[in-house]
């Protein structure tokens, strides 16, 4: 059955071609000059905005379940164990943490889990510190956890405004990026970063 894109009638296979009748593109596209996006754009290689989001007071909580579309403050020291449930992986959602204080109190972890059956969208990677050198962190198949073991002094390369931004563009699945802030007193050269199970 033929379908109409402005005052054109066009055939199924027509309709395919086009994104004018709200069409999907299933392979690469290739856009040659300026793209104007309106609306959400998700992607596991693209970092999303966060315009829209809304911002949470700072907390201080061994365990939370994060609420979607938020950028939640928290005041994680590594002097106690922290685990944050991410939401539901809907397509479309998005999750930001952002330290609001120091890492220098321990070496308490503070670990991101995935709800239900949700994992780390295998291939992301994270950075991390290992013997004072950069070093990066790839997830596999079925990772569902992103756990930060500090170490106890100013050297951690993730300390206060430090920013955990997780997003979903493809249901079930939890992309991420980190925004790591160092102690400008230390070195940044400390502390370890790592996707499991």
């Amino acid at each position: 059955m033929a379908k109409r894109v402005g005052k054109y009638k066009i055939t199924k296979r027509e309709s395919a071609m086009t994104l004018a009748d709200g069409g999907a593109v299933d392979g690469n596209l290739f856009v040659a000059g300026t793209a104007t996006v309106t609306g959400d754009f998700f992607s596991p290689t693209s970092l999303p905005s966060f315009t829209g989001l809304t911002v949470t007071g700072s907390t201080t909580v061994a365990a939370m379940t994060s609420t979607a579309d938020t950028i939640h403050t928290f005041n994680y020291a590594g002097d106690a164990a922290q685990v944050v449930t991410l939401p539901a992986a809907t397509a479309g959602t998005r999750v930001v943490y952002v330290l609001t204080v120091d890492t220098t109190g321990g070496t308490a972890t503070l670990t991101f889990d995935c709800a239900g059956s949700d994992k780390y969208t295998t291939g992301q990677v994270i950075e991390s510190r290992n013997s004072n050198a950069v070093v990066y962190d790839t997830s596999t198949v079925g990772e569902t956890a992103l756990v930060f073991t500090p170490a106890n002094n100013a050297n951690n390369y993730i300390s206060q405004g430090s920013k955990f931004l997780f997003w979903c563009s493809t249901t079930g699945e939890w992309n991420v990026h980190l925004d790591a802030k160092d102690n400008p007193a230390g070195t940044g050269l400390l502390g370890a970063t790592a996707f499991g199970s």
